[in-house]
């Protein structure tokens, strides 16, 4: 962090809030700020909102959490796992679920930016009942209620560039998903890296790690990674990606908290927010909660934000 900025400013700067941000498409929402300036923003993964287990109550707790925060983050992105879930489920629970995340979300006090995960796609699973004529199959239906049009977007704020990215592929010849940025997406990144140059730093958001040492923490140092434990093509991208000034990958996925520091990226996964899918915490040791992203200058801070949220028993 910049000597100059006293750990106070860096508190008290995320209380000002900026214009708006700007989006890919040109548009500019309520609060735009392009200009270099500290600020905070939350990130939210794995919320998983469904009627049972109480989980609307908790993601409610969540919300009003964020809400109370001080500075106040100027937006949320949340890091896909929306709902629970599009997969495998018949089109009347899918209506169900996804009018129960737009209705919480409405208790936000700021903005709101959707990152696509796999539980967000209908009928990518062999089980699923919805076919692939039907007209919400694939991820038409998150692009419509939670992407404003679109599965990955980019916009900058406070001088920094954020890239929401669509990690879920289709493997082929399979209604199964398989974790890949896919070519249309491949050079839509590159041309948006392209106009942003290499000066100003840029943050990823994920909902597939790039990298985690999860399932090795899990089970083992012999475990390999699983094929969607982590996007299969990160390790192509990453030569062309360190022209740039990514300072940081924001993950989901795997419901843990765990931080790499990889040369001058780290990659954070924020836990979930619904825990161990509002069953109680991780592994018995990664709870509800999300993280916190204070940012000034050319630098950040993070921290992780346990809500309070006890399981119902089950």
């Amino acid at each position: 962090m910049n000597a100059l900025i006293s750990r106070r400013n860096f508190l008290q700067a995320g209380t000002a809030l900026a214009g708006g941000l700007t989006l890919a498409n040109g548009a500019t929402s309520a609060i735009d700020s392009p200009a270099a300036r500290p600020f905070r923003f939350v990130h939210l993964t794995d919320i998983h909102v469904q009627p049972e287990l109480d989980a609307e109550r908790g993601f409610r707790q969540c919300i009003a959490h964020v809400n109370e925060l001080r500075p106040r983050p100027d937006f949320v992105i949340t890091g896909g796992d929306l709902v629970m879930d599009s997969l495998r489920v018949d089109k009347s629970r899918i209506e169900k679920i996804w009018k129960l995340y737009d209705d919480c979300c409405r208790d936000f006090e700021m903005p709101v930016f959707n990152t696509i995960g796999n539980h967000d796609i209908v009928g990518w699973d062999d089980g699923s009942p919805v076919t692939p004529d039907d007209m919400d199959y694939g991820k038409k239906l998150f692009a419509d209620r939670a992407g404003k049009g679109k599965t990955y977007t980019s916009f900058d704020h406070g001088g920094w560039h954020f890239v929401l990215l669509d990690s879920i592929g289709q493997k082929p010849g399979s209604r199964n998903y398989v974790p890949l940025l896919d070519d249309e997406q491949i050079a839509w990144l590159k041309s948006d890296l392209e106009a942003v140059g290499k000066a100003k730093p840029i943050i990823f958001v994920t909902h597939v790690p790039f990298y985690t040492a999860y399932l090795t923490m899990a089970l083992g140092p012999n475990t390999l990674p699983g094929e969607k434990s982590m996007v299969s093509n990160a390790y192509q991208l990453r030569k062309d990606l360190l022209k740039y000034n990514l300072r940081l990958v924001l993950q989901g996925h795997v419901h843990v908290r765990e931080r790499i520091d990889y040369g001058k990226i780290s990659y954070i996964q924020s836990g979930a927010v619904s825990g161990n899918w509002w069953k109680g915490p991780t592994l018995g040791e990664h709870p509800e909660g999300y993280s916190i992203i204070d940012v000034a200058a050319d630098e950040f801070r993070h921290s992780f934000a346990d809500f309070g949220w006890k399981a119902t028993r089950v």
